[in-house]
């Protein structure tokens, strides 16, 4: 099926190119097709992450690179600074960052910092240490570096599998590209947006965009749609179930 495609990819391609050479002989132009063999990941109850291969062809020159993002649902983030008090270490700052992305992949065919300079890094907002870092209304930092709150971020997202940046993009026979990627198993249900980037000689000459869908399906799907919908009664749910899993317990073991 994949192989099928890529077939079918590169034979559209290699005709573009032919038809781009005829009516533009010196501009650079980028002919950039894409897809993924999956769309839409199911979360269920047993769902343990999921690995998706996203592949497609290029017309390229020795110079050319590719870069993919793939960018989760944003979310608030809650960072915090620990100082020593004391002699013992204790959280004495927060900060609450706003419009974070839940999930950040950012592969490459090279390093970034090789593809393309900082300056096309910063613009592009490519890279981890590109993502854009905004405090939530009300949120300030009075302690401390920027750079180490950032840091902390980073190092933060990276511990929990949601961020991750990689030079694995691979190109075969001069053309065909492929990339995997890995959605861990605490990735949130939304819509995840898919980049990739041509680019030739540090200068972005391409790009091609689509969607990967996650959602919840069967008793989990009907769990989250409840909790949100019905927050108070679920939170009255949820207290009471505790009470009664407690009250169980103690009436087992006082057996």
């Amino acid at each position: 099926m994949i192989r099928s495609s890529i077939a079918k990819l590169t034979a559209f391609v290699m005709g573009l190119c032919f038809a781009s050479s005829l009516s533009h002989p010196a501009m650079a132009t980028s002919v950039l097709v894409a897809d993924l063999n999956e769309k839409e990941v199911q979360i269920s109850t047993d769902f343990n992450g999921a690995n998706l291969l996203l592949f497609g062809t290029i017309d390229r020159e020795i110079s050319d690179d590719v870069v993919i993002i793939v960018e989760g649902p944003p979310r608030d983030v809650a960072i915090r600074l620990k100082s020593r008090v004391g002699g013992i270490w204790i959280n004495t700052e927060s900060a609450t960052l706003t419009n974070i992305p839940s999930f950040y992949q950012i592969s490459s065919t090279r390093p970034l910092n090789v593809i393309t300079s900082s300056k096309s890094l910063e613009e592009l907002q490519l890279g981890l240490n590109h993502v854009p870092f905004t405090l939530a209304k009300g949120s300030a930092i009075s302690e401390g570096v920027f750079e180490d709150w950032q840091a902390a971020l980073i190092r933060n997202m990276e511990k929990s599998k949601l961020w991750n940046q990689n030079s694995d993009v691979s190109i075969r026979k001069g053309v065909l590209f492929r990339s995997n990627i890995s959605l861990p198993a605490n990735v949130l249900p939304g819509n995840y947006q898919v980049r990739i980037l041509h680019f030739r000689s540090g200068e972005l000459i391409g790009e091609t965009n689509s969607i990967i869908v996650v959602r919840k399906s069967g008793l989990s799907a009907d769990i989250f749609e409840f909790a949100h919908k019905y927050s108070p009664a679920y939170g009255i749910f949820a207290i009471l179930f505790a009470v009664f899993m407690g009250w169980g317990a103690a009436r087992v073991f006082r057996r």
